[in-house]
């Protein structure tokens, strides 16, 4: 393995999601007084990724149904739910075919965050698809690919890991990392 593309690589990868947190952050802080977090903003989009029609919105989502896209656990949710609600981006509603079903729905304030970000993230894609030559287009979207399959096959390696009971930190991270470099060798 070559060192240098390889420290090259680190350093890139390093730089490039300090600046990405430092934008979504900067973004964030834009959009009201109440400031959100890059977690909460996630809440909120996966709440309103059902789409902004109030007719099409349907019935919200549930903490579970949040949970599961945004891979977290239900209490994490619902924590973040309760403080989203205090700052007014979200409120909660009983089912209608179930009363003990709560559903979570995004407030106007709400929706117009979960736009923002949206297009945000949408201007950054453009941002970037411009800036590179199209005849590289391919082989950035494979490079991506490549790089998000590694990490997500990471993330499945950890929650393995403690869904076994065992304690994912640095230790699991140290031994799936020498894992892999045993298995470049």
């Amino acid at each position: 393995m070559d060192r240098q593309f390889c420290a090259q690589l680190n350093e890139l990868l390093k730089t490039t999601y300090r600046a990405m947190c430092t934008m979504e952050e900067g973004m964030l802080s834009d959009l009201s007084e109440e400031r959100l977090t890059i977690g909460e903003m996630h809440i909120i989009e996966a709440i309103g990724s059902e789409g902004h029609d109030p007719h099409a919105r349907g019935r919200g989502k549930t903490i579970s149904e949040i949970a599961q896209l945004q891979s977290i656990s239900p209490p994490s949710v619902t924590v973040a739910v309760k403080k989203l609600e205090r700052k007014g981006y979200v409120y909660k509603s009983r089912g209608a075919d179930d009363g003990r079903r709560i559903y979570v729905h995004l407030t106007e304030s709400g929706i117009r965050a979960d736009i923002s970000h949206r297009y945000f993230h949408r201007q950054m894609a453009y941002s970037i698809a411009r800036a590179i030559p199209e005849a590289e287009h391919e082989a950035l979207i494979e490079g991506l690919r490549a790089l998000n399959s590694f990490i997500q096959g990471k993330v499945a390696d950890m929650d393995a890991v403690r869904a076994s009971g065992q304690r994912a930190g640095a230790g699991a991270l140290e031994q799936t990392a020498v894992a892999s470099a045993d298995e470049e060798a």
